[in-house]
């Protein structure tokens, strides 16, 4: 009888993608993946067909679970679309349980790696990023409908605007720059000058304290 399977795809997935976030594609080695994925390297090969349908069906994982359940969670479950943007953004600042540097995100670390070179690596990033982009935008509309923003504002470049500061914000998290929370609140009163729920502007009430950002569960980067 044939021998039954210890883990299953998806599983071996979230192991992936873990390793790959933290690391980086380009220096996980075929003999990390084993130690990872608890499998031979030829049962891997069997299972996944080439390295680099790992890594994107690994970065298609880490959309579903990781990238949704960040917008889920403070985007579209925030009332006040701008509160929800700076919950969104601070959320970059928090190191993984037993880490002491945020691993900013797998979509960002990937899109500096040689491997984006594959075609199915690429198509996982820039699906992940179109996500990102487009929960960006959705909050961006709100806060527009409301008064939040500058009349006028063109929503996709707003969006696109944030997009590139929270790539940016994920990649000096990840190097270890300190005091970016600061940075989140003048983006974020200049993007939405306009009234908040309490009536008073924003950009009149000046940057928040910046709170102590604590540690989150890697599932939610």
């Amino acid at each position: 009888m044939p021998r039954p399977v210890k883990y299953d795809d998806t599983a071996l997935l979230d192991r992936a993608y873990d390793l790959l976030w933290r690391d980086g594609c380009d220096a996980v080695s075929v003999r990390d993946l084993e130690a990872a994925l608890d499998l031979r390297a030829p049962s891997i090969y069997r299972r996944f067909h080439s390295r680099d349908e790992l890594v994107a069906r690994a970065v298609d994982r880490y959309v579903d679970r990781v990238v949704a359940a960040r917008v889920r969670r403070h985007l579209t479950g925030c009332d006040d679309p701008v509160e929800g943007l700076r919950s969104f953004f601070l959320s970059a600042l928090r190191p993984a349980p037993g880490e002491h540097v945020p691993r900013g995100c797998l979509l960002t670390v990937t899109a500096g790696q040689s491997v984006v070179a594959d075609g199915r690596v690429r198509r996982a990033v820039e699906r992940g990023l179109d996500e990102v982009g487009s929960a960006l935008a959705a909050q961006v509309a709100r806060a527009a409908a409301t008064g939040r923003t500058v009349p006028g504002t063109d929503v996709a470049t707003l969006a696109t605007t944030l997009l590139t500061a929270f790539e940016g914000l994920l990649v000096l998290a990840r190097h270890g720059r300190t005091g970016l929370a600061a940075s989140v609140d003048v983006l974020l009163a200049a993007c939405f000058p306009g009234p908040g729920p309490g009536g008073s502007p924003a950009a009149d009430a000046g940057p928040s304290p910046s709170p102590a950002v604590p540690s989150e569960r890697n599932t939610t980067p």
